[in-house]
């Protein structure tokens, strides 16, 4: 339990007079501190805002050009943009310390650095603590940011002994919008909704936002899961700000229920990762008693230790805690517009806002109060990292896949932003029968700093104390990009540099009757995509051909495209062009090919090699769907393959015109409002050749309508397999805890001959999945095309009674329907964007769905399959 330490915040103590939560506007007397003056030099934000802060949402120039003017204004603040969102809006930090500091800034880190290098020591007297401020990762959760403001006021304006001792003895990394893109558009929504007399009524429209929320980034993104995955721009460029201070604590403010008060770390005890050393709990409680102080002063309630968890490094609160740092995760109850009535009364925004600048306050002068263990947490933490290296029973790990050399550079660009050294390996190499080839394979050793973020990445902890998970409970990397790895220990050779890219081959190409390219690269989609984008005229195979060349003897699998000379409308030195310079930006190799004749195989003019067809591909959007998932979906087609992807809500289906349509997808989602109508109108465009696609609750949907002819296990069976008798009041939640499958890897047995898995190297590969949904074996022995595997859980919590009952079960499945196709996916193939290992099979499922010729009956297929035999 958290103890109340009974030192208090001195120099900074809060003497604000406590007041009600109200509506009216305040000025900077309500949020700071009178204990210290202020500079009258520094301008206050209402000079540069046009407004008090907390009368109208702060939008991301507003706050960017206030710190431009702090940052002139102050010797204290130097400001850098250290990257763009995807919509381009600048990615702030400001560093703030004396001034002394600043002119041997260099210095200042170097010394600080010293703490994170178990090579080195370091000296907490004359070593600086670093605090990495953060704010606002969800856009709609705003009084972070807008305390931000006041934050970097007071930072820049406040005069005294305790600020001048505290901004000597640290670094202050204030970024003030994690995320601006959804700031942005809440600030928006909600301004434009603000009345002069604020309506409180949670029903208000300015307190229900539409589909696309604030909360996310610009693709739909939850941005507070991706510190780990690194698949956008903000996180890059925090992740980079993070690595190159190794802050000692790092602190993450958000928002919650509008019912609810004010909470801070430490989460639920049993909740936290067991990698976390037990010192990083600690230190949270000593500055748990701080906010604890601070907030007494003001008469604002709050709460620790009865929500949350700590488990997921891939959360800003967690992330650190991995590095010998302190996260800090702090919720205020949302007003969620500018007034908001709430079982405790009426939750204006300034009262949010003054809540999470107090907090700032007590986060730095508790963190300088105990700079010298926060300090010697960290060294320790790093040192403790190696020796526990050495002691380990393996060496390192070995990773690697030479049949797709995009999905291992995609998995070690993520290594190497985190700083885990990861070296190629020169030599062949086998390890418990896995074969590791020279040139695409990595070695990262456990001896180095990073040991223990390493550790969390490679985790397939599958048992767990507390079975409640707040996030995921697998996250393995190399699962996710599908990238084989064992450990190792003993002699191997390697390069001298780390993070040397995989080696690819490379052709230049010549003057040929066609040009071909393997379908197994990652990018091959995207390849493919730029062509048919280029008029130029392609063809996929679905049966394996060889090629003599100036290489020598090369093979293609199905799903390997071919560029011929025949049927081009361009020039064919047009053509090539063109062909080679995409190539080169996807870095795919591509074969030159001097006649139709093939040694082995289908030849070029066969049957077997057919016209690709630009696809135009509908999303539904809108209400009933799931947000994040159809951003995932967007993400992936728009940025990985360059399809121009089309998105239409639900609510506009009845007019829309879907023959533009080649492909519908139905992301997860409940589509209730999708009536006997327009289920008609969907079903006579799939006979009539569209092909459509449906993931997680979008096949459901599908099934539940007939056009899936599969059948999705009932609930029901679930439930039943865990005991309802005798059971107490305070065992409901880990009765309910143990039936989720929460957020876990699991492997899945694949059909590599069917057009779906086509480019996929092996016949088991896995598959992120977070609900129990599955379907039962179809009727037609061909329609199921992939299955769970009789041991199916690889990483992450799954009660054994659910694996049980999955085990076999079918998760993909796909068939004809009059002329068209359905696919249905029972798990989410891109979660969160960086599961690259099964990601690229939507691209199949778009590219190759005219290939699936199988029906749902036996009679059916059957016939199909004997008229097709008397077609050849």
């Amino acid at each position: 339990m958290l103890k109340r330490m009974l030192s208090r915040v001195t120099a900074a103590a809060l003497v604000i007079v406590a007041l009600p939560s109200m509506a009216a506007t305040k000025d900077l007397s309500y949020y700071l501190p009178q204990d210290v003056s202020y500079n009258p030099e520094i301008t206050k934000p209402k000079d540069v805002l046009g407004y008090q802060v907390g009368e109208w949402h702060a939008r991301p120039e507003q706050i960017v050009k206030y710190m431009e003017v702090l940052a002139e204004e102050s010797d204290r603040i130097t400001l850098e943009v250290t990257g763009r969102t995807h919509e381009q809006r600048p990615l702030l930090l400001l560093t703030v310390t004396s001034e002394d500091n600043h002119r041997n800034i260099d210095d200042v880190r170097e010394r600080h650095l010293a703490a994170a290098d178990p090579n080195r020591d370091a000296d907490p007297d004359n070593t600086p603590v670093v605090m990495y401020m953060g704010y606002s990762i969800h856009g709609d959760e705003s009084s972070g940011s807008n305390a931000a403001i006041l934050f970097a006021y007071y930072l820049a304006a406040a005069e005294g002994e305790a600020v001048d001792e505290l901004l000597s003895d640290s670094v202050i990394l204030l970024d003030p919008a994690f995320n601006p893109d959804g700031l942005a558009r809440f600030a928006q929504w909600a301004n434009q909704h603000r009345s002069q007399n604020l309506v409180a009524d949670p029903q208000h429209r300015e307190h229900v936002q539409p589909f696309i929320r604030g909360r996310v980034n610009h693709y739909w993104f939850d941005m507070n899961r991706d510190w780990l995955l690194l698949q956008h721009p903000e996180s890059r460029a925090r992740i980079a700000n993070f690595q190159k201070w190794k802050p000692n604590v790092l602190t993450d403010y958000h928002e919650m229920g509008t019912n609810s008060t004010y909470f801070f770390q430490p989460g639920i005890p049993s909740r936290k990762n067991p990698l976390t050393p037990d010192e990083n709990v600690r230190l949270t409680e000593i500055l748990a008693a701080e906010h604890a102080d601070s907030l007494d002063d003001i008469g604002s309630l709050y709460y620790t230790e009865e929500s949350f968890d700590d488990f997921y490094y891939g959360k800003g609160s967690t992330y650190p805690d991995i590095q010998g740092a302190v996260g800090i995760l702090f919720e205020q109850a949302s007003s969620r517009g500018h007034l908001q009535d709430s079982v405790n009364g009426e939750v204006s925004f300034p009262f949010t806002i003054r809540n999470q600048f107090v907090a700032s306050l007590s986060t730095i002068y508790g963190t300088h109060k105990n700079k010298s263990r926060f300090i010697e947490f960290q060294e320790r933490a790093y040192d403790e990292g190696m020796e526990a290296a050495q002691k380990a029973k393996f060496e390192g790990y070995l990773i690697g896949d030479s049949s797709d050399p995009s999905r291992v550079e995609g998995l070690l660009e993520i290594f190497k932003q985190h700083g885990i050294k990861a070296y190629r390996v020169e030599k062949d190499i086998e390890q418990n029968g896995t074969q590791f080839k020279a040139g695409s394979s990595y070695y990262i050793p456990l001896a180095q700093a990073q040991y223990g973020l390493i550790q969390g990445i490679f985790s397939t902890r599958k048992n767990f104390p507390n079975n409640t998970f707040y996030d995921v409970s697998g996250w393995t990397l190399p699962l996710a990009f599908n990238v084989p790895f064992e450990t190792h220990r003993g002699r191997i050779q390697i390069a001298d540099n780390a993070w040397d890219a995989p080696k690819r081959k490379t052709s230049a190409l010549t003057d040929a009757y066609a040009y071909a390219f393997n379908w197994n690269d990652y990018f091959a989609p995207g390849l493919l995509q730029e062509l048919l984008e280029q008029n130029i005229h392609v063809r996929q195979t679905t049966k394996p051909f060889t090629v003599e060349g100036e290489q020598g003897r090369q093979e293609f699998s199905a799903g390997s495209i071919v560029v011929p000379k025949a049927y081009q409308e361009r020039e064919w030195r047009d053509v090539q062009r063109r062909l080679a310079t995409a190539a080169k930006e996807k870095g795919i190799q591509v074969t030159s090919i001097e006649t139709g004749l093939t040694p082995e195989g289908v030849d070029l003019g066969s049957r077997n090699i057919q016209p690709v067809e630009k696809p135009s591909v509908m999303m539904l959007t809108g209400e009933g769907v799931n947000l994040y998932e159809a951003g995932e979906t967007w993400y992936y087609l728009d940025r990985h393959v360059g399809i121009p992807l089309s998105m239409v809500d639900t609510e506009r289906l009845p007019s829309a015109d879907l023959t533009r349509y080649s492909h519908i997808i139905m992301v997860d989602g409940h589509y209730s409002n999708l009536d006997k109508q327009l289920r008609k109108k969907i079903q006579n465009w799939v006979s009539q050749g569209g092909t459509i696609i449906g993931q997680r609750g979008g096949a459901e949907w599908l099934a539940e309508n007939g056009l899936l002819q599969t059948r999705f296990i009932d609930d029901a069976v679930f439930q039943s397999a865990f005991t309802k008798k005798q059971l107490s009041y305070e065992e409901r939640d880990d009765f309910y805890a143990e039936q989720r499958i929460a957020g876990a890897i699991f492997s899945m047995d694949v059909d590599t001959s069917h057009p779906l898995f086509f480019g996929f190297p092996r016949d088991q590969m896995p598959v992120f999945k977070n609900s129990t949904a599955a379907m039962e074996e179809p009727e037609s022995p061909f329609v199921s095309v992939a299955r769970y595997s009789e041991q199916p859980l690889m990483s992450g919590y799954t009660d054994e009674r659910n694996r049980e009952i999955l085990k076999g079960k079918t998760n993909i499945a796909a068939h004809r329907l009059g002329n068209g196709q359905v696919i249905g996916f029972a798990d989410n193939i891109n979660f969160r964007a960086y599961f690259w290992g099964t990601s690229k099979l939507l691209s199949n499922a778009i590219y190759l769905a005219p290939r699936i010729q199988v029906y749902a009956k036996k009679l059916d297929d059957k016939a199909a399959a004997d008229a097709a035999a008397e077609a050849h």
